[in-house]
């Protein structure tokens, strides 16, 4: 056959096509080689010194082999834009930007013949002496010609034979390439018994040690294994299966003395450094079974300290950020150029080994950017504009100086010297048991007061800076200069007297601003932690002990707390912690109000850490008959399904205290179990989650209007002046500080990055899919059929476009899934025709097996769940299986949860974000993306929590050149949205009309 720019089109894809053409243009094909019968296409691909070697096998119409070493074929197989660029070169010829002078030449060692069906027949002795060599007889056979005869036909070909010969001897290298060549070839025969070639997929199985800072490698030595160096790779024979399989070595960086070595049993030692650095390639080569190499190699990320280097004037500034890691090793924050430093060992901890930490890096250049700088090259800052210098000076480096350290050139500092910042200033001037007095001046950072008066009447010019009687040049910044007024109106004083009035409950505010502009308040825990039972005390984390602190004195003195702790680090031992600290000083039950699916959940974990308490579920037909009694229980636990239900009733008990775990079920403040907590009258109010904005900024309003009513005002007021302000491209940055300020007190968060140091590594990845022929087609009319839908829709107005958006993407995501999905009509076609992604799941099920691994699979749609359970069972694997009609849910993971249980756990998305602990997995597959990245972080740390000894790996299935695509890109969007009011971290925003119309364009 024939390549051409429109089959390669067909197999490659659009999207991958138009890559390629874009690759081929740009003159980046240094060598292109094509086989005259164009089976074969091989070629180097890239610019520098070391260009990308590139082979693609042109199997037949629909079958084609990528043999790139990018990323992404090594992880998918699939055509990637450099195996396009390269055949576009093959047919095309060089662009007219190509550097390269060679051209294009075709093999013609050997005039054509025709593809013919062939057997391979070895000796009965197959594989002895193969390491010397090879010889066998080619029979021609009256039958239909494969790809795999294509490809065999090819090899002989490229040998300079002019026609397929009866018998062949083969001596070194080229042994090695006819046996490839013979890959998963059904056709081949040793004596009178079949043999199997495999190699695609196969790794070389080892033994691993540790020496030391060294690890070493062996080959499996069995009866019924026997190994064959095969110069660059070593060849497998399983005797009882009659499989001969070539692993891949050649991906990794040995050399022929180690490939020699290792086919010999002896031991490979290689420096722990270069195996964790390169760990995706010797896990791709190696299969070391059941041993955790990453766990024993005891690897996490490192702790950065940024120092940046500030020079310039009042008119410009340039900056470097620098990275110090343990060790004193420095590197340029986000430089490409620095990996092969890494890893470092940790000195202080022997045996341990740290990585990168590029998300340290990238937060630290993002809050560089914040400030107003610009990156003009790799580890080079500038910031332009007095304005904008003044500004940095006047707010921003203080506030970098807390967590950075500060570098200022011998110009800026003497600059400095001349330049006086002033800040906001509150004093609290007395209180009283519902209300409380302050007043505010300005004043600068060594604590000079500066007027009033003279600060109001610069800002009243418009200035943010003006010069002293001494010549000395006093500034304050945007964000300074605009506080109190906002302040102001966030707590709505009255005015008496020259001072202002506001609410008790504003005083934890109007401090956090106060320490916001001074010193950090610390929380004594000590004494909290001592009043709790030992076990308990001996249990606690350190972070643990600070949040029980912490909730204790929210609780006593502002009667209101929010934990919103990363998902995974103990908030319900914490919760219980401080119920049973309440209830040492008054003996009232404690109402908790949670998820359906976690009732057995606190009641098990209350059990645990707390025997002696009386807990009673309310739960089931029967739960009315049991109110009487409610007053002798310590822990009151109910859905928030049956609290609007009960309401009447629960308003007779009296509680000491509420708590509502995840908290963002009443994110929506109309819903009836939203309502019914609001009317509770109990004094202590405690609210749980991880995610406690998880839609839009609303989330944390209706969170905090059930904790403090009235404190961030009516709804429309929070809408007018946080909402609008934050929404958009272009946040803006001074509204969500204030907002943070304002609700911090309140609200307690940390991450597992900040507390958890000894969980083990977290490695999240796309696995792009190449939709199937009929995926490929189906979605297209989809699609097509759907924008029209769309524009109907959009000429009835009233909504009815938004309504039809959301259909058509439901239809074209379940195609992305599986075209089964879409209607009963596909049943019966096989799995590769119908769905890549589940091909591609199976792969990954089948790895898991293979290396001992345990695996959760998420989806949103319980249907594509149920494909899944039949391509399970008719492999073969175990699983478990939860979904919202799952009753016994308990039972599910405690045998899941077993050492010897199933392979794999299938869960709907919705059912299993909350409140389960599934450490036993140590891989999470999300078959289908969704754009809120806060729910697949939830269903995430089901297994990444604490508890979990193993490296998790986290896989995204996403089919290219579809929807999906732009799910990934919009969940990183919303990523990249600081939110203020939680902690620099993700802040996230509904999906509206226009995000869902460019998901669909």
């Amino acid at each position: 056959m024939q390549i051409t720019e429109q089959w390669i089109g067909k197999v490659a894809g659009w999207k991958v096509l138009k890559a390629g053409r874009s690759l081929w243009k740009s003159g980046t094909v240094k060598q292109a080689e094509v086989n005259v019968d164009h089976s074969e296409v091989v070629g180097l691909v890239g610019r520098g010194e070391k260009p990308r070697r590139v082979r693609v096998l042109i199997l037949g119409e629909h079958e084609v082999e990528n043999k790139c070493t990018c990323m992404m074929t090594r992880r998918t197989g699939a055509i990637c834009e450099h195996a396009v660029a390269l055949m576009l070169c093959a047919i095309l010829g060089e662009s007219e930007s190509s550097e390269w002078a060679p051209k294009k030449k075709e093999v013609a060692a050997a005039p054509a013949f025709e593809a013919e069906a062939l057997r391979v027949e070895f000796s009965p002795n197959f594989p002895d002496h193969l390491a010397n060599g090879i010889s066998f007889r080619i029979h021609k056979e009256e039958r239909e010609v494969t790809g795999h005869d294509l490809r065999l036909c090819a090899w002989v070909h490229q040998t300079g034979l002019r026609e397929i010969p009866p018998m062949l001897a083969l001596r070194g290298a080229d042994v090695e390439g006819f046996l490839t060549a013979l890959e998963m070839n059904p056709r081949l025969t040793a004596g009178e018994d079949s043999v199997h070639f495999v190699g695609a997929s196969v790794r070389l199985p080892v033994r691993v040690e540790m020496d030391g800072d060294r690890v070493g490698f062996k080959t499996l030595q069995d009866d019924g294994v026997s190994y064959v160096h095969l110069g660059s790779t070593i060849g497998v024979w399983d005797v009882s299966q009659r499989i001969f399989a070539i692993p891949k070595l050649k991906q990794s960086t040995l050399n022929a003395g180690q490939v020699e070595r290792l086919a010999n049993g002896g031991d490979l030692f290689l420096p722990a450094k270069h195996v964790i650095r390169d760990f995706e390639i010797w896990e791709k080569v190696f299969d070391w079974g059941q041993f955790d190499l990453l766990a024993n190699l005891r690897v996490m990320p490192a702790h950065v300290h940024f120092v940046l280097s500030v020079e310039g004037s009042l008119s410009k500034l340039t900056a470097r950020l620098t990275a110090r890691y343990p060790g004193g090793l420095k590197i340029v924050a986000g430089a490409s150029t620095a990996e092969d430093s890494f890893p470092i060992q940790d000195r202080n901890s022997e045996g341990v080994w740290l990585m990168r930490s590029r998300e340290e890096e990238n937060t630290a250049m993002f809050q560089l950017r914040r400030c107003g700088f610009n990156q003009v090259s790799d580890g080079r800052w500038e910031l332009d504009g007095e304005e904008n210098v003044l500004d940095f000076l006047g707010g921003g480096m203080a506030e970098l100086k807390k967590v950075w350290t500060i570098e200022s050139g011998q110009r800026l500092a003497t600059i400095q010297q001349s330049v006086v910042r002033v800040k906001p200033d509150i004093q609290i001037e007395g209180s009283g048991q519902d209300w409380l007095a302050f007043d505010y001046g300005f004043q600068t950072d060594d604590g000079k007061v500066i007027p009033r008066g003279m600060i109001e009447k610069m800002l009243r010019t418009g200035k943010r800076s003006g010069t002293t009687k001494n010549g000395k040049r006093v500034i304050i910044s945007a964000f300074d200069a605009e506080m109190m007024g906002e302040v102001l109106k966030d707590v709505d004083p009255r005015q008496e007297a020259g001072k202002y009035y506001v609410s008790a409950h504003q005083g934890a505010y109007l401090k956090r601003v106060k320490q916001y502009y001074g010193t950090s308040l610390s929380v004594d825990s000590e004494a909290c932690i001592k009043k709790l039972p030992v076990n308990i005390q001996e249990t606690l984390r350190e972070y643990q002990e600070e949040g029980i602190a912490w909730l204790y004195q929210r609780v006593k003195n502002e009667s209101a707390a929010l934990l919103a702790d990363d998902m995974g680090l103990g908030k319900t031992l914490q919760t219980l912690a401080l119920i049973y600290l309440l209830q040492q000083e008054e003996r009232k039950p404690c109402l908790v109000v949670c998820p359906t699916s976690l009732l057995e959940n606190w009641h098990d974990e209350a059990d645990k850490f707390f025997p002696d308490f009386n807990v009673q579920i309310m739960h089931g037909s029967s739960r009315k008959e049991k109110f009487s009694s409610l007053m002798t229980h310590d822990i009151v636990i109910t859905s928030y399904a049956l609290i609007a239900r009960d309401l009447e009733l629960y308003k007779e008990i009296d509680f000491g205290a509420v708590v509502i775990d995840e908290a963002s079920v009443i994110r929506n403040p109309d819903t009836h179990s939203a309502k019914a907590l609001r009317s509770l009258q109990v004094e202590r109010r405690i609210a749980l989650t991880g995610t406690p904005v998880e839609n839009a900024l609303q989330d944390l309003w209706s969170i905090y209007e059930w904790m403090m009513p009235k404190y961030l005002g009516t709804k429309q007021d929070f809408i007018q002046r946080y909402v609008k302000p934050c929404s958009g491209s272009q946040p803006d940055l001074g509204t969500l500080k204030r907002l943070r300020l304002r609700v911090e007190p309140f609200m307690l968060r940390r991450t597992k990055q900040e507390v958890a140091k000894d969980l083990p590594p977290k490695i999240e990845q796309v696995v792009w899919c190449e939709p199937t022929t009929l995926q490929q087609s189906t979605y297209a009319e989809l699609h097509r059929k759907g924008v029209e839908q769309v524009q109907d829709a959009a000429k009835l107005g009233g909504g009815r476009a938004k309504m039809q958006m959301l259909t058509v993407l439901l239809r074209l995501r379940q195609a992305c899934c599986d075209v089964r999905l879409l209607g009963d009509e596909l049943a019966g076609l096989p799995i590769h025709e119908v769905s890549a992604k589940l091909v591609r799941l199976l792969e990954l099920v089948e790895e898991a097996r293979l290396g001992g691994h345990r695996l959760l699979v998420f989806s949103q749609f319980t249907s594509m769940l149920a494909l899944i359970k039949a391509a399970l069972d008719e492999n073969s694997v175990s699983y478990s299986y939860l979904d919202g009609s799952t009753s016994n849910r308990g039972e599910v993971v405690r045998q899941f949860q077993k050492d010897n249980g199933p392979t794999a756990f299938l869960i709907s998305l919705k059912a299993g974000g909350y409140g389960l602990n599934l450490t036993a997995a140590d891989m999470v597959v999300h078959f289908d993306p969704w754009w809120n990245p806060a729910v697949e972080a939830q269903a995430t740390d089901r297994a990444y929590r604490i508890g979990q000894t193993k490296p998790v790996n986290v896989y995204k299935l996403v089919t290219r050149g579809t929807v999906e695509e732009k799910i990934i890109q919009l969940q990183q969007k919303k990523q990249a949205l600081i939110g203020a009011t939680v902690d620099e971290e993700t802040m996230m925003t509904g999906l509206s009309s226009d995000e869902v119309d460019s998901i669909l364009s």
